[in-house]
């Protein structure tokens, strides 16, 4: 690699590298550059990549270069020859070669800068887009990521940033394949359809089978490939029928079943084996495939998915890539990735059209995971200058292209034509009818129902109502709690249907992650230089996330409090106390979607995961830890849940949620204490919630008297400062407890609140791990630790008084398989804290 002008580089400005990447991985690879340094303006220079190789077979002739993403204004060359001009770094390439050079052939690829083509006279948007400081970026086929100051790294992408290949086809090559399910419907009765399509190219492939399996099970039919019509090549269509069938479901409704699918030479029932005599038959593996049916209800101006005619709520967060300068990942990254996510009962993800499209071992993953794909398409905001033929063609085969790669995919739930145009133009203040441009509402849903029959489409992120981002129609980007800092009560109160994205707060991650921001001196005020360099913020704006963080943390430790002091004189106060606050801000907006009088159809966190270390959106740190938000949120979020839920002069009331195909019975618990501790009422009573449905109980029903447990009427003092409720199951397991502490009252402390941590016997069998036993005697709020080289498995939850809990620990150093490599056990070092308690728990060294 290499930087240079219009021709290639003299032999000692390359640098060399490892694998082909972007310019800024490569650069902070090598120790020259670093996303904590000075910017640099990677769009304003040119760049070079070289690859000298040899021919890697005898035969020189039936080879294909190909060419997966390069970003964004590229060149390439082989030997000398121009092989091709790529403007756009959606696109994926495969070039056939006349021939290869046994010694020294020659590819070079040159990278263009995008600012020079962004300096180009150009006609200008009929709106604009104050995140991006290039409004023509709207003509070029590239991502924003790098390119919207204030919330993603100041790292342009350029370069080759998928993986470039060399392959020798054979005589016979599958050139393409479509796939196609659909369940057929329910119960018993369920049949599943497979349809596929074959082109071979070259000699005649002969007699095929179609096979599909699961387990023991095992579906084929024979082919017989005809020549194509018009056209060199061949061509095959075949059907399956899969009765009984197992249906794919997202993992929060069922199991998300899948069959392997391959396409083979030969025929039905023969071993897969050749005689002696013979070459072995060649086989095409095709992934795996799911069958399930979707839909998209929109009555009432309303937006819910349903999964083979169950109405889901889809709840999740907005996907960023896992490595902010290569943009992808290898596969067991996703895989943990998506473990973690199924884990907090998130059942769905979307991809925003401000990153780019994820590589098929996210799609691996989700299809696996049982977790559901919300799918822009990479717009974002801008006034696109469809119309313009050469800006169609790309558009229209980059699309192509990728819903090629989404056929079969059970995860895949909707396509949506991009992220906020019609909001961007309806806030600039453009005319109604410039909010449905013509691409994204009559040529790319075309597109979508050839490809993917069976997939709904869906405009935009912000889509519905009289504007696009109205709430209580379609689909919005929901920051009334957040950005607009509207109480709790408006997530219920505005009627979302369903938020694409929502609840942006810069939540702080641990103390381990903020170490990671350089030149942040810890426990310095979160004012300092270093830490506000990496808060989110909106351009133009005279505020950022951490004051929106702020806003709500002040209302959550009570009237009177002096945040700004809090802030200034105890560091680690204010730190925990907004982890806290945050997180439960989110899970208190998800508890009002999930209400059982809700109209709510799903929510997607913005966003998921961190570019960089420092007080992000994401609810997950760069390294891949869970923040406090994710650990409070995972537990709101799972199939089975129970919440207290006040609603006002109504009384306070239990909500429970049983997405299960099983039906849910117990017996409902509710303790009510004064003074986080004193017990003054309690009652039981015995509970059925049907499979997949939600129920309501009022604490009255419960308790079988009136008391104001919600304060509602103002008649003397609060008589409760805490609700408990648990569901006590037959078999002896608890849903819960959830606690629900009296609003605002956040900033309480108690001297001593008996909270206690007990370590356990190391176990021989797991010498590096240590279990601890916590308990309190009054209610214990945002129970944590302080550990250094250790990882807890639980963390930020809440204990009724006298309860207890085990948290197991972990070394906290892990390898990207998750198999722990320890040269020695780190020293423990670990403290229990609860934010309602002055006094930290020094926990004692284990017993051997």
């Amino acid at each position: 690699m290499a930087r240079a002008g219009a021709t290639a580089p003299a032999e000692a400005d390359w640098q060399p590298i490892e694998a082909p990447m972007p310019v800024a991985a490569a650069l902070a690879r090598s120790g020259e550059w670093s996303l904590d340094g000075p910017p640099r303006a990677f769009d304003a220079e040119t760049w070079w990549y070289r690859l000298v190789f040899c021919a890697p077979a005898a035969d020189l002739t039936h080879w294909v270069l190909g060419l997966e993403g390069l970003a964004t204004l590229a060149d390439v060359w082989l030997n000398g020859e121009h092989l091709l001009h790529s403007c756009n770094m959606f696109r994926r390439h495969e070039l056939p070669l006349a021939a290869l050079r046994p010694l020294g052939n020659e590819l070079l690829l040159r990278f263009s800068p995008l600012d020079a083509a962004l300096a180009q006279r150009r006609p200008r948007p009929r709106w604009r887009v104050p995140m991006l400081a290039h409004q023509q970026l709207r003509w070029h086929r590239t991502t924003l990521i790098g390119r919207t100051p204030g919330w993603s790294p100041a790292a342009a992408v350029v370069g080759p940033w998928q993986p470039i290949w060399l392959e020798r086809r054979e005589a016979t090559h599958l050139a393409g394949v479509s796939v196609q399910t659909e369940l057929v419907g329910d119960g018993a009765d369920a049949v599943g359809c497979l349809r596929v399509r074959g082109r071979w190219t070259g000699a005649d492939p002969g007699p095929c089978v179609l096979r599909l399996r699961r387990g023991e099970q095992q579906w084929q039919v024979a082919l017989s490939p005809q020549p194509c019509e018009g056209a060199e090549g061949w061509h095959t269509d075949a059907e399956l029928t899969v009765h009984p069938v197992q249906p794919w479901w997202p993992h929060t409704h069922g199991e998300p079943a899948l069959y392997e699918l391959e396409l083979a030479q030969g025929e039905p029932g023969l071993p897969a084996s050749a005689t002696d005599s013979a070459p072995p038959p060649t086989a095409w593996p095709l992934g795996v495939v799911g069958f399930r049916r979707l839909t998209l209800d929109t009555a009432g101006g309303g937006l819910t998915v349903s999964v083979n005619g169950v109405p889901v709520f889809c709840r999740g967060a907005c996907w960023v890539p896992l490595d902010s300068l290569r943009l992808h990942a290898e596969p067991a990254a996703y895989q943990q990735v998506l473990q973690q996510v199924a884990a907090a009962g998130m059942n769905m993800l979307r991809v925003p059209g401000t990153m780019v499209y994820e590589p098929e071992a996210f799609f691996d993953a989700c299809d696996a995971r049982g977790v559901l794909v919300w799918q822009d398409l990479m717009f974002a905001s801008m006034d696109y200058p469809a119309g313009d033929a050469a800006f169609d063609v790309e558009v229209q085969a980059e699309v192509a292209e990728q819903l090629s790669l989404w056929q079969g995919r059970p995860s895949v739930a909707v396509v949506c034509g991009n992220s906020e145009v019609s909001q961007q133009a309806a806030m600039w203040g453009a005319a109604t009818e410039l909010w449905a441009p013509a691409l994204f509402h009559q040529t790319l849903p075309a597109q979508v129902a050839a490809h993917l029959p069976g997939v709904p489409y869906w405009p935009s992120s912000a889509h519905g109502g009289d504007f696009p981002f109205q709430p209580d129609r379609g689909s919005t980007s929901y920051y009334g709690v957040g950005a607009y800092r509207r109480p709790v009560e408006d997530a219920l109160h505005s009627g979302v249907r369903f938020a694409t994205e929502c609840l942006a707060l810069a939540q702080v991650p641990s103390d381990a992650a903020l170490q990671r921001i350089p030149d942040w001196p810890a426990g310095s005020p979160v004012n300092h230089p270093a830490w506000k360099a990496r808060v989110p913020r909106d351009l133009g704006a005279g505020w950022d996330f951490d004051d929106v963080r702020d806003h709500y943390t002040a209302q959550w430790l009570g009237p009177g409090t002096d945040l700004a002091l809090l802030r200034a004189s105890d560091a680690r106060r204010y730190l925990a106390v907004s982890r806290v606050a945050a997180a439960e801000l989110l899970a208190d907006s998800f508890v009002q979607w999930r209400r059982s009088d809700a109209r709510c159809g799903g929510a997607l966190v913005w966003t998921l995961r961190d570019f960089r270390a420092g007080a992000g959106w994401g609810l997950i740190d760069e390294a891949g830890r869970p923040k406090p938000a994710f650990e409070v949120l995972g537990r709101v979020l799972q199939p089975r849940h129970l919440a207290v839920v006040d609603e006002g002069l109504n009384g306070v009331f239990v909500h429970l949620d049983n997405e299960t195909a099983e039906p849910l019975a117990g017996e409902l618990e509710v303790v009510l204490h004064q003074h986080d501790e004193v017990v003054v009422a309690r009652g039981r009573c015995a509970l059925v919630v049907p499979a997949r449905s939600r129920q309501r109980v009022s604490l009255v029903a419960v308790l079988g008297h009136f008391m104001d447990v919600g304060w509602a009427y103002r008649f003397g003092p609060s008589a409760v400062s805490l609700v408990v409720a648990r569901l006590h199951l037959p078999d002896g397991r608890l849903i819960g407890p959830v606690c629900r502490f009296a609003p605002g009252q956040g900033g309480l402390r108690h001297a001593d609140i008996g909270l206690r941590g007990e370590v356990a016997a190391v176990d021989p069998a797991h010498p590096h791990h240590r279990r601890v036993r916590v308990s309190t005697r009054m209610a214990a709020r945002g129970v944590h630790v302080e550990a250094d080289g250790w990882w807890p498995d639980s963390a930020y939850f809440d204990l009724p008084p006298g309860g207890e809990r085990w948290i197991n620990f972990s070394p906290a150093a892990e390898t990207s398989d998750k198999m722990r490599i320890y040269s020695q056990t780190p020293a423990w070092r670990v403290a229990l804290l609860a934010v309602n308690s002055a006094m930290s728990v020094v926990l004692p060294g284990p017993v051997f």
